[in-house]
This record gives structure tokens, C-alpha cells and sequence, in this order.
């Protein structure tokens, strides 16, 4: 779970009234995130853009990735089963747990 300073909390309201002052903030690195709270659950989080492009390149570069990148010498026969079983899982609905 990611960890958040005190000063990266904050209500929505805060958000709204101090947008400009938050947005400077994020720009300028004196904040690394902000973590959003509404009715006392946190429901979002605001990144600065060059996280937000990196964490979005991480991911796509990632979903690129074959079992075999991962796993290095296996077999092709063995990255199939394993993808199968993997596409498998997906389908597995857990909230029928």
C-alpha cells in the first residue's frame, strides 16, 4: 500500500479552494502526490504529469512482456500452458468466493 505524508492528504474541499496553491505545488515538486479524502475515504490520487506519463509507460511496456521475458528459459510449450492458465484466472469471478 502506498504511504502518504500529512501534508499529501487532503479533503476535497481543501482541493477545490486551494486548487491553484496545490497545482504550484505538484509542479514545483514540493508535493510528490496527493491523496484526495471525501466522507473520510480517500478517492483519488493527483500525481504530477512526469509520473503520471512514466507510470503509464511502465504499464504499457509491461503489458508488452511475454511469459518467456519473465521466465527467461522455459519452453514455448510450457509459456503456452502458462498463459493459458493465466487467461484462466482472469475469468474466475472472485467475488463468488
Amino acid at each position: 500500500m502506498i504511504t502518504f505524508e500529512r501534508n499529501e492528504i487532503i479533503s476535497a474541499t481543501q482541493l477545490v479552494r486551494q486548487f491553484s496553491t496545490f497545482l504550484t505545488e505538484l509542479a514545483n515538486k514540493t508535493l510528490n502526490k496527493i491523496a484526495i479524502i471525501r466522507n473520510n475515504e480517500m478517492k483519488a490520487v493527483v500525481l504530477p504529469i512526469e509520473e503520471y506519463e512514466r507510470l503509464v509507460s511502465a504499464s504499457q511496456a509491461a503489458s508488452k512482456k511475454t511469459v518467456k521475458d519473465y521466465f527467461g528459459s522455459i519452453t514455448d510449450e510450457d509459456a503456452d500452458f502458462m498463459m493459458q492458465a493465466v487467461s484462466e484466472c482472469r475469468k474466475v469471478d472472485l467475488n463468488e468466493w
